[in-house]
């Protein structure tokens, strides 16, 4: 199966070219799916949509996040604090931090991913803002889920299920049972996320804003390894316009894609002209697709990014992560009981180490030609 994540500034087009996305790859004769992790998909796909998947025909069909219904995940915490005798509004309260809002929208999503129906699914999720508070929340549920439910298996709320659930007494076995499933399912949707034979994330900018909100969403994203394979400029004026203030603007467009593409490069800028009427349907949305993908395979990898290693080098051990556009002063390194914290941009990574190399008390790092190298040494 492949997965595409769309996410970008808003108001740049993500829900349209992660939809016209969808449907091209409809149009190669595979079963794709579109899903908004909130809404924006039923108003370019022209269909009312709801959270449960609506086939559209031609192979396509659709869903879309904020439209309530059940929560997988808001349940299990309500059932939780009853247990431990706190007070379930807080439930709401907890739901409400970063990046958990998409929680049970990505519950829904493990489970369109587990059900095989898809050969393809395409993600809209959404803006920046809110997309890159879910690399560190998944990251943690992979991490917690390993120390709270040991030995079965790993996932996220320490800082939550730590605190709430204690020790684990027998009357709260059903409670945790749940959680450990919950936890589990969040930790399989991260792995497919870091999956570079898998998954890949396309990044949606308009010609103002390209290069500040590309350098900061690929700097997260490569912190968290998940892999970035294309950029698109979007809504740029056409070249075909005679107008001398439009031109002008045509001209502004051109050095912004420019600045980009060094700026990224090698991840490759697709840049897309603003349409005279906004595609809406499936008809529409392939012709956007045609033009926005010319010479280019819409389902392959565009690009492939350097992929996290850790080895042994003679006695130390060397861990090796791609950071292409970090720069060193926005870095900061500690040392954890049981791995490195990277902090970059006011985000956290803990990266576990091997068993063995724990023991390595000296370490140094160096960031160079956008790779950071940690060396532990006996």
């Amino acid at each position: 199966m492949r997965m595409i994540l769309f996410s970008g500034k808003g108001g740049s087009g993500v829900s349209t070219l992660a939809a016209a996305t969808a449907v091209a790859a409809t149009m190669a004769g595979h079963r794709a799916l579109a899903f908004g992790l909130g809404p924006g998909l039923r108003e370019v796909l022209g269909s009312s949509l709801g959270a449960e998947p609506l086939d559209l025909g031609g192979n396509l069909s659709a869903s879309e996040g904020g439209h309530g219904g059940e929560d997988e995940f808001r349940e299990w915490l309500e059932q939780l604090l009853d247990w431990r005798g706190m007070e379930v509004e807080l439930a709401a309260d907890l739901a409400a931090l970063p990046g958990i809002s998409h929680i049970s929208r990505l519950l829904e999503l493990e489970s369109e991913i587990s059900s095989a129906k898809y050969d393809v699914i395409v993600l809209d999720c959404g803006p920046l803002t809110q997309f890159l508070d879910l690399p560190p929340a998944l990251d943690a549920a992979a991490r917690w889920l390993e120390r709270l439910f040991a030995p079965r298996q790993a996932t996220v709320f320490d800082p939550f299920v730590r605190v709430f659930a204690g020790d684990y007494a027998s009357a709260g076995e059903d409670v945790l049972d749940r959680g450990r499933e919950l936890l589990g399912r969040l930790a399989a949707v991260r792995e497919a996320f870091t999956d570079p034979n898998v998954s890949s994330v396309r990044l949606v900018l308009t010609a103002a804003n390209a290069k500040a909100g590309a350098s900061e969403a690929l700097s997260v994203l490569a912190l968290f390894t998940y892999p970035a394979d294309a950029a698109f400029v979007n809504r740029l004026i056409p070249g075909s316009l005679s107008d001398p203030f439009l031109a002008s603007m045509r001209k502004h467009d051109e050095v912004s894609l420019t600045e980009l593409s060094v700026a990224v490069a090698p991840i490759p800028v697709i840049g897309v002209d603003l349409q005279q009427v906004p595609p809406s349907g499936q008809a529409a949305l392939a012709q956007l697709a045609k033009i926005s993908y010319e010479g280019r395979e819409v389902l392959e990898m565009l690009h492939a990014s350097p992929e996290a290693a850790f080895a042994k080098e003679g006695g130390a051990y060397v861990l090796t992560l791609a950071l292409p556009f970090a720069r060193e002063d926005a870095l900061d390194l500690e040392r954890t009981d049981s791995g490195i914290a990277i902090h970059l941009n006011g985000r956290r990574r803990l990266v576990a180490l091997p068993e063995e190399a724990r023991y390595h008390e000296r370490a140094s790092w160096g960031l160079e030609d956008g790779i950071l190298t940690v060396v532990f040494e006996v």
